[in-house]
């Protein structure tokens, strides 16, 4: 019987918590609910280790690329994936320019943490074919930037299925050596697999105990397996401050 690569990539995360598909597995940690109150200072002292870990066994941040980052559903932490290493990334490789790309309109929360506008955003700026450097939002970090998701726009969902988002992010690639989509959910939204589609490789969220094991090997069977760098697994311990592991459980 022949098996293709996307079912194969499935197949690993079968046994996903063993041993011998550790290399599958790119780190464990949890993200529960957030506390909007809290200090969110991403300079805390060990925090970016978590995310160090995750883009070294990745393999990212040594080369130009654009990185998509998903999850099968809504609430594994694609989000707290995304911004945690797009903002180690950019510490840790101060002469690469680092974007990070908000494209889920269900749950847009990149402006409101960054303190930054959200007109005109990613869907604001494609759907008036402008420029998407307008969309370019200054951090805390002077080489990183963030694109939130903009809008609300009527019919905002066909926007992320046109020529002209290839088109812009094929203009990020060339403003910045390493491009972050955070992604929609691939068994919620079909616009998912036309983003990491249009990315160069693909991580994927899991939160261990709460996404049954079929709907995780659904969501990677629609990925391409050869994009696919690993998996991050939202474990049941973790080290790592509380308003972190709570920020943007999404």
């Amino acid at each position: 019987m022949v098996v293709s690569e996307r079912e194969e990539a499935a197949n690993r995360v079968d046994m996903i918590d063993t041993p011998q598909n550790d290399a599958a597995v790119l780190t464990q940690w949890q993200v529960p609910d957030a506390d909007p109150d809290q200090n969110r200072d991403w300079l805390f002292p060990g925090v970016d280790e978590y995310f160090r870990g995750i883009y070294t066994r990745a393999g990212l941040g040594y080369a130009s690329e654009t990185l998509a980052v998903c999850s099968s559903i809504s609430g594994e932490g694609k989000t707290t994936v995304s911004v945690g290493l797009a903002v180690t990334l950019a510490l840790d490789f101060p002469e690469s320019r680092v974007l990070l790309v908000e494209t889920d309109l269900t749950k847009p929360v990149l402006a409101a943490d960054f303190d930054v506008e959200e007109t005109p955003g990613l869907v604001d700026c494609v759907h008036a074919g402008e420029p998407i450097q307008l969309a370019y939002r200054p951090t805390f970090l002077d080489n990183l930037h963030v694109v939130p998701v903009g809008g609300p726009l009527v019919g905002a969902g066909r926007i992320l299925r046109s020529v002209r988002l290839a088109s812009a992010i094929d203009a990020m690639r060339t403003t910045h050596d390493i491009v972050i989509l955070d992604v929609p959910p691939v068994l919620v939204n079909s616009d998912s697999i036309l983003l990491t589609d249009l990315a160069d490789c693909v991580i994927c969220v899991i939160r261990s105990g709460v996404t049954p094991l079929e709907l995780v090997n659904k969501a990677i069977s629609q990925l391409d397996a050869e994009k696919l760098r690993g998996v991050v697994i939202n474990g049941s311990e973790s080290a790592v401050p509380r308003w972190i592991r709570n920020m943007w459980a999404q």
